[in-house]
């Protein structure tokens, strides 16, 4: 017979809010302190009240349950940390592998903006939301983040060579203060990987925007001067992006070429390069050669591919009808 009282009054969600209404329904106070027995509570004899009593132990345990998830969910977040690895030999980290952090977010932004939605949610409603705020803050600066990480490591080994530096000295300038911002991050970032601590960096989003928008302005600037490049050698308008940039950020390797030489030229499959990087000769794709009628100096274009190409181009005609002439004789 008083196993309706326990369970209602010995429910762990009860809390001094809940004790308040029990005590304004029987008219006294029902808060337990240190000297509360149970005895004392049955010689109450609250049978007459346990029917109000038990709607508000089945709101306290509701309420409880959501706060459970609650600190669940933020504990979850304790040992999460983004995983980092070292990016060549540039001595920069880069973040790897953020899918996993990526869905937890999804899912605790999900089941946050589900518990904000519950009538049993009103006691932790500041806290709930605070935490909605802060899951939705880590998930637009991990996408930020991932956004910069994507472009610095597309444009870092094209500003890298110094023929693009010195074409594109503004985009240059603005692409440095870019890699400077990203250094700074990545460093605070190895020193404490935790997810918590590093999106709690102070403006660590608004740094991670301004980068981007710089971004942005730094590949527009890029693709009008690869539009320059291919007027200049209109054979590069076979060439996608990747593949010039692939070319203009190996400049002193002009060898970096040889992959892309087929799309320029179409009998070309290869050039022969002496040890010094001067080119010699042609080879088709079937392994014919031709030997050029003058050596072609790759270091004297001074990193300029497209105007050693074009001496490619018009030694390639003059060297094949040379040797045409040369087999009518």
């Amino acid at each position: 017979e008083y196993i309706p009282t326990v369970s209602i009054l010995c429910n762990p969600g009860m809390r001094t809010r809940h004790w308040k209404q029990l005590s304004e329904i029987v008219g006294y106070d029902l808060t337990p302190d240190s000297g509360t027995t149970m005895r004392k509570v049955l010689k109450l004899n609250l049978t007459p009240y346990l029917e109000k009593f038990e709607i508000i132990s089945a709101g306290a345990s509701k309420e409880f349950s959501l706060e459970k998830s609650m600190h669940t969910m933020m504990g979850t977040w304790d040992d999460i940390a983004f995983h980092i690895s070292l990016y060549r030999d540039t001595g920069v980290c880069i973040l790897s592998s953020v899918d996993e952090i990526q869905a937890l977010l999804d899912d605790q932004i999900i089941k946050t903006q589900t518990m904000r939605g519950s009538p049993f949610i009103k006691p932790f409603e500041k806290e709930i939301k605070a935490w909605e705020d802060r899951l939705i803050r880590i998930q637009e600066t991990t996408d930020e983040w991932l956004k910069v990480q994507a472009q610095w490591l597309y444009l870092e080994p094209i500003f890298c060579s110094e023929d693009i530096m010195q074409q594109m000295p503004e985009e240059g300038h603005q692409f440095q203060t870019v890699d400077r911002h990203w250094r700074d991050i990545m460093k605070f970032c190895t020193k404490d990987p935790k997810v918590l601590a590093v999106t709690s960096l102070t403006g660590l989003l608004e740094k991670l925007q301004n980068c981007n928008e710089l971004l942005e302005k730094i590949m527009k600037g890029l693709n009008a001067y690869l539009e320059k490049k291919r007027l200049f050698f209109p054979r590069f308008f076979f060439l996608s992006n990747d593949e010039m940039l692939e070319i203009l950020s190996e400049t002193k390797d002009p060898l970096r070429v040889q992959p892309h030489l087929k799309k320029c030229f179409e009998g070309i499959a290869k050039l022969e390069f002496l040890p010094n990087l001067d080119i010699k000769a042609m080879y088709s794709s079937e392994g014919e050669r031709v030997e050029l009628i003058a050596l072609i100096s790759t270091s004297a274009a001074r990193g300029a591919v497209e105007k050693w190409l074009i001496q490619v181009e018009d030694l390639m005609l003059r060297s094949i009808h040379d040797v045409i002439a040369a087999a009518r004789l």
